[in-house]
């Protein structure tokens, strides 16, 4: 069984006296001949996710990547959730751990369960924003 929960030490959540977004990275490889059924699903599930939004409220944002140019991690996928802190990154993760009421649906396009992606190949990391008031954007 692959586990997503992460066991981790509570890093300060303190930024400049306020508390600061995080970033949940997960990355993988797709499994060998699964291509098109990785695009598909991965299609379907961002869709479901856009139509069902008011499931997500901790979610500021989600960024869907391919490293394209990388060496060993060329064609590395990368999905990143945004929240406003690690607070609300745990409160998510608490309310949809069992996938209980309506995440039972939303389980069932979760490309993580549909045999597309090499979990040998899976990371998940927590990112905090480093000198954010100097980003530009």
């Amino acid at each position: 069984s692959h586990s997503r929960v992460l066991n981790v030490k509570r890093p300060s959540v303190e930024y400049y006296g306020i508390e600061m977004a995080i970033y949940e990275v997960e990355s993988w490889k797709v499994k060998p001949g699964r291509e098109h059924e990785h695009e598909v699903a991965m299609r379907n599930w961002l869709a479901w996710v856009k139509e069902h939004r008011d499931l997500f409220p901790e979610w500021k944002s989600l960024r869907y990547v391919t490293k394209y140019i990388a060496g060993d991690e060329t064609e590395r996928h990368v999905m990143m959730w945004e929240y406003a802190s690690l607070a609300a990154f745990e409160e998510y993760k608490a309310r949809r751990k069992d996938y209980e009421g309506p995440y039972k649906e939303y389980k069932k396009v979760d490309p993580y369960y549909m045999d597309v992606f090499d979990h040998t190949s899976m990371n998940v990391e927590i990112w905090k924003p480093q000198d954010r008031d100097i980003w530009i954007e």
